[in-house]
């Protein structure tokens, strides 16, 4: 496999950062215009990791190598750029586990007022796989003629980011730091790269973000970055794990900038009196036109 897909339209992005999704119809507001948005069920609350198997497993199903079946090792693989890795028989365990809660779980899209979509509704099993029993493993195959509601409502608004499955992964060969591929790491690393190139798109108005390892809100509940990707511990510990969060997206960019995807001015720690986390620049956007009306 040469690319990974990652799913950024606004319903993905929803689904994996908030929580209390379920039970309930969503609305996601698409542009400026209140008539312009779509609606969502989802009958499962998905966490952020689930997100990035799902990625994996459509990037499978993209490339056309899953047509012959795969297994849960495949997909921790892709993950980690490397089909070279293997995992664990509880690693395999837990993604065996997610594949089938992903296939058991429903979402119903309703984009009748999205001015974007093909179609007024796109509904299905998140993931459209069926499994077997295999001689020590289960093995998972794409149901015939299965779309996966999500990816393709993403794909019809043109809301995918295909990067190369290289930046998965470390080489030390170009004198990168050989990472631990813990599940920290991992889910660093995806939201990094995703959140790089959503700044550095050019159509799009956002040139910096701030990612924020902690941050609360006004009733001091936490929704910081090691909150959405799951990773926060106990109070005790959290001065411990944000820092060896910080030194992994550190290690991260310094890796990236080696290979030459990003540039020292694209990004700046940022203090611990902000939150600890990094703060992104879109260096390479080209300068917008200036509006003839504006004499600024």
């Amino acid at each position: 496999m040469e690319q990974f897909i990652m799913n950024n339209c606004k319903i993905a992005n929803e689904l994996r950062k908030y929580r209390d999704l379920t039970g309930c119809v969503n609305r996601v507001s698409l542009s400026d215009d209140p008539e312009n948005y779509a609606d969502y069920v989802i009958t499962q609350e998905l966490s952020y990791l689930d997100m990035v198997t799902a990625n994996a497993v459509y990037s499978l199903w993209r490339s056309g190598e899953g047509k012959n079946g795969f297994r849960a090792e495949t997909i921790g693989q892709i993950m980690a750029g490397d089909m070279d890795r293997r995992l664990r028989p509880e690693k395999q365990d837990e993604v065996e586990a997610r594949l089938q809660r992903l296939a058991k779980t429903e979402l119903y899209i309703l984009a009748d007022h999205d001015q974007q979509a093909k179609q007024e509704a796109y509904e299905g099993p998140f993931l459209p796989i069926t499994w077997e029993s295999g001689k020590s493993r289960l093995r998972f195959h794409f149901r015939d003629e299965g779309q996966m509601p999500l990816y393709q409502y993403a794909e019809d608004r043109g809301q995918l980011i295909r990067l190369s499955v290289s930046l998965l992964r470390d080489d030390e060969k170009q004198g990168q730091t050989k990472l631990n591929n813990n599940d920290r790491t991992l889910l660093l690393r995806h939201y990094l790269l995703q959140e790089l190139e959503i700044v550095r798109y050019p159509a799009n108005r956002v040139d910096r973000r701030e990612l924020r390892l902690l941050k609360r809100d006004e009733a001091g509940n936490e929704y910081g970055l090691l909150w959405t990707l799951g990773l926060t511990a106990e109070e005790k510990n959290q001065t411990a794990e944000v820092k060896r969060a910080q030194q992994t997206m550190e290690q991260l960019m310094d890796n990236w900038r080696k290979s030459g995807y990003v540039t020292e001015e694209e990004y700046q720690p940022l203090p611990p009196e902000k939150g600890y986390g990094l703060l992104l620049l879109g260096c390479d956007k080209p300068e917008k036109k200036r509006n003839k009306k504006d004499k600024s």
